[in-house]
């Protein structure tokens, strides 16, 4: 009788273990861009560079291209911070062959400050600029702060990402200077961020534009860039977002 017990506890390890392996290749299969971060050379990415992948069927034209937009997009993002925190891996889909393959497909994803994946349209200095405009805040207030506990908005966090980037479907720039955003009778753009990937899914110009305007408002009232990383770093200490 003494061994039911222990034949018990075998059975239930089994079946948590059984059930974890389901989910884990559940997860895998429905998240490529997951897959290939855990295992580059398994999705058909050959590195280029340190910490920067791509995909087999890139031509030397379109990787050369892409790492330069990608070191424009860098003097972007430092011309904001004053050093690079962040250092995510980036997983490149040059040829369109990898990854999500229902449409629409996105032009990139960043994954917190792990890692970015970009398809053919998202491989521009706009998009890379604000990709890794947001690892560099997700790398600065922790990702566990971002992530979990919502402990900066949505809408700060796209909309300076919009800013750094000067993504001029947003924004009006002159000479390589933001002078604010797109006038519009904008609505305000939500702090959750499912809500906010639901409202840009149909809203993208609304959403977008109104996020950075939020930003521009915020940076003048508070002093500057200056302002951003001292509130950064504020949040990775523990205390709240100040509007």
């Amino acid at each position: 009788m003494s061994d039911v017990p222990s034949m018990k506890l075998r059975r239930l390890t089994a079946f948590v273990f059984v059930f974890l392996s389901i989910a884990l290749a559940w997860f895998l299969y429905s998240e490529p861009h997951v897959r290939t971060y855990l295992c580059p050379a398994c999705s058909g990415f050959r590195q280029v560079a340190p910490r920067i992948y791509v995909d087999q069927q890139a031509t030397d034209a379109q990787i050369g291209a892409a790492l330069q937009d990608l070191a424009t997009a860098e003097g972007l993002v430092l011309d904001f911070y004053p050093e690079r925190r962040s250092d995510a891996v980036w997983l490149l889909c040059l040829s369109g062959e990898c990854g999500v393959r229902t449409s629409p497909m996105p032009l990139a994803m960043a994954y917190m400050n792990l890692f970015v994946f970009v398809y053919p349209e998202g491989a521009t200095t706009t998009i890379l600029a604000h990709e890794l405009a947001h690892t560099e805040l997700h790398q600065r207030v922790g990702s566990n702060r971002r992530f979990f506990s919502q402990a900066v908005p949505t809408w700060f966090d796209e909309g300076l990402a919009v800013y750094i980037s000067h993504d001029t479907r947003y924004l009006d720039v002159e000479n390589g200077v933001v002078t604010g955003c797109k006038a519009g009778n904008w609505p305000q753009p939500p702090s959750d961020q499912r809500a906010f990937r639901r409202f840009g899914a149909t809203e993208a110009e609304a959403i977008y534009t109104a996020s950075a305007c939020l930003v521009i408002d915020w940076i003048d009232r508070h002093g500057g860039a200056k302002a951003v990383i001292s509130l950064l770093d504020e949040i990775r200490a523990g205390d709240a977002f100040r509007e």
